[in-house]
């Protein structure tokens, strides 16, 4: 996996972008850009400076990841169909979250060092004794495993272990999981060398704080149970299956789930990839069953986050299938269904989660009645000064009446798009939500699938505009929008 940038350029860049200020960084960006900059050099920049120089693993409250090199991930593949303005409040945007991790005193000043590793006497030991370091919490000597794994091991078991370790903790936090996605993601931009300290930081994040391994543990068994320790018999991905397994999951009681999923695998033939699909439509069936916390809740940030979270995992373990060996994916498609378990939860004062129970479901019938025979640029504007407004009604209802009337996706997926960056309060989870749910519509084959713009437009209207400062100053460069 070679670099597509000049990493030579790309480390001179790095030592640029440290020395920018949470004042001047985005005016920086900007002057860059009009150097005529090559993008991906800042993408690559701001991802290997997060890398390097901030700590991935804080240990305020669960744990905590820098979504500044994660978010660098989701937004350069968001920004990749969006018009140059937006790119480049993307851009800026996540070079500003950068400096502003740099500055943050639970995350920095942090250097990531080479490891000289650490060698059991086979390399089956080594894997025994990283695994239980996961548990333990020995997030450094993980580290000192993994990298002397990466020089005994072939790569593609090394990525398979990777994502088998980030299922652990999953339950708790999913970011165990989604980090070495998004990080073995930007390998393809930056290189496997380079792109292997990233997968050092995600591994150290998922030994870093004390989780809940139950639901892990219990997908294990279930995997054995059911025969299924060498893989799935079915590897061909059915979308004409999904629907009936997606109504399984909504009919079964939420401790049944990853039992549904292994049933699916082993006695109905399902593949690992369609019970996934199904996961996914699920989970963003839930999801629009969910009301918006009151932006005056204590930390209404994480407790609004939190329940989005379930597309976005789920998001991230469909596109880990293909780096995945036979027994892995089940596995991966088994702990999707522990995420319908705990369902779209929102958090309680003590950070733990309160138990899912849906309300009615957003859009509402009536308010997409009200919108019917509007153009698409009428549809568009009421989408925007709906967001804005945080109304969550309209803006649902507005992608909705936008799909009926058959206009195009990609136009209103702009809109969300721009919306997303009217916020800089959130660390980044506009881009990474929307990412995921805009990857989850491309990718899916069902007749549902506008579901996921419609959830997109649901939260984007809770953060829309909490915190403008740069898109201001973005703007205030580049002009407005047209």
């Amino acid at each position: 996996m070679k670099p597509q940038v000049d990493l030579n350029k790309t480390h001179e860049l790095v030592e640029w972008l440290r020395d920018c200020t949470l004042d001047n960084v985005v005016e920086k960006v900007y002057s860059k850009l009009d150097e005529g900059i090559d993008e991906d050099l800042l993408w690559a920049t701001g991802a290997i400076t997060a890398c390097h120089y901030i700590n991935n693993q804080a240990h305020n409250m669960l744990g905590f990841v820098s979504h500044a090199l994660i978010g660098c991930e989701d937004a350069r593949r968001l920004a990749a169909q969006q018009p140059e303005h937006i790119r480049h409040m993307l851009l800026a945007q996540c070079l500003w979250q950068v400096v502003f991790d740099m500055n943050d005193p639970c995350m920095s000043p942090y250097q990531l060092l080479p490891s000289k590793g650490l060698r059991e006497e086979t390399v089956a030991e080594n894997i025994k004794m990283l695994r239980m370091d996961v548990r333990i919490g020995e997030y450094m000597r993980c580290d000192h495993r993994f990298v002397t794994l990466e020089q005994d091991m072939p790569r593609e078991d090394l990525i398979d272990l990777l994502f088998d370790l980030g299922l652990y903790g999953m339950t708790t936090d999913d970011h165990t999981f989604i980090t070495p996605l998004l990080s073995l993601g930007m390998c393809e931009l930056v290189g496997w060398e380079a792109g292997f300290d990233m997968l050092r930081c995600a591994l150290r994040y998922n030994a870093s704080f004390p989780r809940d391994f139950a639901p892990h543990d219990r997908a294990v068994t279930l995997r054995t149970d059911h025969g299924l320790d060498n893989g799935a018999s079915n590897q061909t991905f059915e979308p004409d299956q999904i629907e009936k397994l997606r109504q399984a999951f909504h009919q079964a009681e939420p401790y049944e789930r990853p039992e549904v999923a292994a049933k699916a695998m082993s006695e109905d033939n399902y593949s690992p990839e369609t019970v996934l699909a199904a996961v996914s439509l699920a989970g963003c069936d839930m999801y629009l069953c969910t009301d918006p916390v009151p932006h005056e809740d204590f930390d209404a940030v994480s407790r609004e986050v939190a329940p989005i979270h379930i597309g976005t995992c789920v998001s991230a373990l469909r596109a880990s299938m293909k780096h995945l060996s036979p027994a892995t994916q089940v596995l991966v498609a088994i702990r999707g269904a522990s995420q319908l378990e705990r369902g779209p939860s929102v958090l309680s004062e003590e950070f733990e989660f309160i138990p899912y129970v849906a309300s009615r479901e957003y859009p509402y019938q009536e308010d997409v009645e009200a919108l019917e025979n509007q153009t698409s640029n009428s549809l568009l504007v009421t989408l925007r000064e709906a967001l804005m407004a945080h109304d969550h009604r309209t803006a649902t209802a507005s992608v909705r009446a936008y799909e009926l009337a058959g206009y195009d996706a990609e136009d209103l997926i702009t809109v969300l798009t721009e919306i997303a960056c009217t916020d800089n309060h959130t660390i980044l989870h506009n881009f990474k939500h929307l990412n995921s749910m805009v990857k989850e519509f491309h990718m899916s084959q069902h007749a549902d699938r506008w579901r996921y713009l419609i959830a997109s437009a649901r939260w984007i209207a809770w953060y829309a505009g909490v915190d403008t400062d740069v898109y201001d100053r973005c703007n205030a460069i580049a002009g407005e929008p047209v």
